[in-house]
C-alpha cells in the first residue's frame, strides 16, 4: 500500500513520455490512471510527512500539468475535497474525488472508448475508475478477456499468485489482486449505457 501522501501523485506511472505525441487514442491497460491532483508544498508543515494533506494543500492539475499523453486528451478536471472523521470516529480523513472528462474517442481500454476518469482517495480507501462508453452486456466480455489475460501474464512472470479467473458476483465481475484489493467490472448505476472498470482497496 502506498503512503497516503504519495498515492495522490503516483497514478500514471506507466504512461511513457513517448506516448505524448502518439496519434490516435491512448491505449490504457489498468493500473495507469493519470494523476489529476497536486499537493501544494508546505515547508513549514510539521508532523508526519506521510500523512494525508488537508484540502487546503490539494488542488486539481491544470491540463498542461497532466502526465504525458493525457494533456490533449482531457477536456476538464474537477476536484472535490472533504475533511471528516472515519467511520470509527478515531481518525481524521481527507477524502479526495477527482474527475477528468475526456475528449471523445481519445482513450481506449480493451478496445472500448473511455469517457471519464474518476479517482477517489483517502488514507483508508482508494477507488479508481475508467468510465466505459458501452453498456455492461457489450463491455464486460472484452474487458474480462483483457484483464484475465493480463493477470495470466503477470502470474507467468512471477509478479502475482492470485487466481486469474474473474468471479461473477451477480451484479458484476471481480478479480482479487491482493488481500484487500481487486478489480471490478460492473454497470454504471447512474447510466445504463456505461460500464465501470474499477481498481480499489480498503483497510
Amino acid at each position: 500500500m502506498p503512503t497516503v501522501a504519495g498515492m495522490l501523485l503516483m497514478a500514471g506511472a506507466r504512461v511513457h513520455a513517448g506516448e505524448a505525441g502518439t496519434p490516435g487514442p491512448l491505449q490504457v491497460t489498468g493500473g495507469d490512471f493519470p494523476a489529476l491532483v497536486m499537493v501544494v508544498p508546505d515547508d513549514h508543515a510539521g508532523g508526519n510527512r506521510d500523512a494525508m494533506p488537508g484540502c487546503d494543500r490539494i488542488r486539481a492539475r491544470r491540463l498542461d500539468e497532466l502526465p504525458p499523453g493525457w494533456s490533449r486528451r482531457v477536456a476538464q478536471v474537477e476536484l472535490d475535497c472533504e475533511e471528516a472523521l472515519a467511520d470509527d470516529a478515531q481518525q481524521a480523513l481527507t477524502a479526495v474525488t477527482a474527475r477528468a472528462r475526456l475528449q471523445a474517442d481519445q482513450v481506449h481500454l480493451a478496445g472500448l472508448p473511455v469517457l471519464e476518469v474518476r479517482l477517489m482517495d483517502s488514507s483508508r480507501w482508494s477507488d479508481h475508475q475508467y468510465v466505459i462508453d458501452a453498456p455492461y452486456e457489450q463491455a464486460a466480455p472484452p474487458l474480462r478477456r483483457f484483464l484475465e489475460t493480463a493477470c495470466q501474464a503477470r502470474a507467468l512472470a512471477g509478479e502475482m499468485q492470485a487466481p486469474c479467473t474473474m468471479v461473477d458476483t451477480g451484479d458484476g465481475l471481480y478479480l482479487a489482486t491482493g488481500d484487500t484489493s481487486g478489480q471490478w467490472i460492473h454497470a454504471d448505476p447512474d447510466d445504463a449505457g456505461q460500464t465501470l472498470y474499477v481498481e480499489a482497496w480498503a483497510d
